[in-house]
This record gives structure tokens, sequence and C-alpha cells, in this order.
């Protein structure tokens, strides 16, 4: 909890409460909780003092998939006896096909912060931008019993502050009860933003440790060709294009075999869900595709490592017929990995579906999908 004390001695003291989903959503609201009550007083000219306190709990969707949001804020609000009420959480929200970033209603003084929509970097800054500006310039006039502050009423025009230069936003009405509208994402721009944003909630580097099948046959792979002087030749006749290539295509196979082998693409049978789909499949493809670098990196700093250690440099400059040095030693551990990335890709049949679920999406995702998977056959 954190307070503060330089507003006016008569001002009301407002008690903010931020209500957000376990993990990175609750910790970035412990961070911001110390921080707020100064930047509220700033921004609210000093009409209250900010009290802000912090709570957890999984903010569970309902039987059709969605968040009520309305409903989770208002019972905390009478819980916790806070005046505003500010949800934080990683599950991406969209009105109709444009991407949000955060909810609003006055009357019912309730916002929410959705953390994909901030995208992938700044996540801290932008989210604190985001949940001053709902305050400041939205829930603040809610009225607060005997204690409301002498802000404009309802429905009076309200000078607007920029949220953002170039941010690419913009306020839409909102047809769901309790919420007045949304900050909206717009553009091919707002959707990336998004798309980035969905993809670091899932974490995708948590994928390799999930992968250790996987990971044994691309070593075993890599392996071969550290071993085998044939291969040395190969990887020095082969130009740098042709390199890329295998590499590429080594890469793309593991991709693929990962999301068929796992299921991991969604094809609802409802027409109306398949434009979402398309965001969650695309948000899929990019996880994977980071997690399988990830580990592509990692296999290829341990192969060269490896080919340095057990490849004589003298035999090595033999078997090729030439002088050979460090970038002959990269030739030879960047075409082993691409061959061990292969035979990964096969091995990667062996991991468990759910160990590859569970490291490719975030919790509030693995509860969308179950939900929408629920829904699909239901309506089938």
């Amino acid at each position: 909890m954190a307070t503060h004390g330089g507003a006016a001695a008569d001002a009301p003291t407002v008690t903010l409460g931020l209500l957000s989903d376990p993990g990175l959503p609750a910790d970035l609201s412990a961070d911001l909780a110390a921080q707020l009550p100064d930047l509220l007083e700033h921004e609210t000219d000093g009409r209250a003092r900010w009290r802000v306190e912090t709570a957890s709990q999984q903010l569970t969707l309902d039987e059709h998939g969605t968040l009520p949001s309305v409903e989770i804020g208002q019972h905390a609000m009478a819980e916790h006896r806070w005046d505003l009420v500010i949800l934080v959480t990683e599950l991406p929200r969209r009105a109709g096909t444009q991407p949000i970033i955060s909810d609003y209603g006055l009357a019912t003084g309730f916002g929410l912060v959705s953390l994909p929509g901030l995208g992938a970097m700044g996540l801290r800054r932008q989210a604190r931008k985001v949940i001053v500006h709902l305050v400041a310039e939205h829930l603040i006039d809610k009225p607060l019993g005997n204690r409301a502050t002498n802000g404009p009423e309802q429905g009076e025009p309200r000078a607007h502050r920029s949220w953002g230069q170039g941010a690419p936003v913009q306020h839409i009405d909102s047809t769901d009860e309790g919420i007045d509208a949304h900050l909206a994402l717009t553009g091919t721009r707002g959707r990336l933003r998004l798309l980035a944003g969905m993809v670091r909630a899932n974490r995708p580097w948590r994928l390799v440790p999930s992968l250790s099948p996987a990971i044994a046959g691309a070593a075993a792979g890599a392996a071969f060709g550290v071993f085998y002087s044939n291969i040395w030749q190969l990887a020095d006749a082969f130009s740098g294009w042709r390199l890329t290539l295998v590499n590429v295509l080594a890469v793309l196979a593991m991709i693929a075999w990962l999301i068929i082998n796992n299921s991991l693409w969604e094809r609802p049978s409802d027409r109306h869900l398949r434009e979402e789909a398309a965001l969650y499949n695309a948000a899929t493809a990019v996880t994977i595709s980071i997690g399988v670098l990830c580990m592509y990196a990692l296999l290829f700093v341990v192969t060269l490592i490896s080919a340095l250690v057990v490849i004589p440099p003298d035999y090595l400059t033999a078997t090729l017929e030439h002088p050979s040095g460090v970038g002959e030693f990269a030739i030879v551990a960047w075409l082993s990995a691409s061959m061990g990335t292969i035979a990964g890709a096969l091995g990667s049949g062996f991991a468990s579906e759910d160990a590859v679920r569970q490291a490719a999406y975030s919790k509030r995702e693995q509860e969308r999908r179950q939900s929408l998977q629920a829904q699909d056959q239901s309506s089938s």
C-alpha cells in the first residue's frame, strides 16, 4: 500500500485499487503502487489525496470465453472498500475488430488495462501512463459520496490531455453495460503492437526447457557433423546462401512440426471466431518461432565450442586442403547445427504436448483456449 499526504488538508482521500492477474500483472501493479499517488495528485491538480492498494486473483473467464470485468471490479470494490478499481490483466481485449488497451466506466468507477495492448517494450512505463490517464481523465469524476471531488459533472466537457505523441489510439464508445468507452489501438501499427504484446505475455524463451527430447535429438545430429570430416568438407564447399537456405529450412521444419504435432493451430468452426483465431495463430507462430530460434542459437554456440575443442586445427586444415581458422570452425558448426535442428524436429514429437502448450502460452491464453474449445464443441 502507498499513501501520499502532500495535497491540501481538506482534500478528500480517494482509494484506488489495482486488481491483477497473478504473475507479471501482479508484480507490475506492486511496483506502480508506490509511484501512482504522487503522479495522480499532480495530474488531478491536488484535488484529492491518493491511496493505492493492490490485490491479486485469477481473473477468470465466463462460460462464453469473455472476461466479466465490470462484475469482477464491482465485487472487488465492495470487498476491499475501494473508491475506484482498475483491473490489470494479460488477457488481450478487442472491441469488434479493434484491439483494446483499456476500458473505463465513470458511473461504476471501473477501469481495465490489458497488458498485451501496451506492446512488448517499456511495459511499466506504458502501464503507468495508461492508469494515470484512466483515473485523471475519466474515473476521478465518479461521485464518491460525501468525499466527491470538485471535478466537472458527468457529461460536462473535459479538457483532453494528450495520451501520447504518435500513439495509434482512439476512444470508441462501448456497447457493454457498465463500460462507457474503450481506448483502442488503430491501424496496422496498433495490431502489430497487440501482437507483440501477446507474444511477450507468452514468454517464448520458456519453450526451450520443455523441448528436452528435441534438444537431445538436435545435439546428437550436431555432434555427427562435428565428428565426421565429410561434413566439414561439405560445409566448406557450400556457399553462404546455400548454408543460409539449409538453416532456414531446418528452423521452419522445427516450427511447423511443433505447431502441427502439438495441435497448436486454431480452426474454429464458428465464423465470427475466425478473425480472432487468426490473431492468436499469428501469436502462436511468432512465439514458437522465437523459442526455436533461441534453441538454435544455443545449439550453434554449443556446437561451435565443441568443434573448437574436438577438432585439431591442423587436421581441419589438412582435410579442407587450405588454411583454416575460426571462420571455418563456424561454418562447420553452422551446417552441423542446421542438421541437428532437423533431427530435433523429429525428436520434438516425443515432447509432452501439455509441456509444449504450457511453455508456448501464458496462463490466460491456456484458459481462453480451453473455453474456446468447449464453446466450439458445443456449437458443432
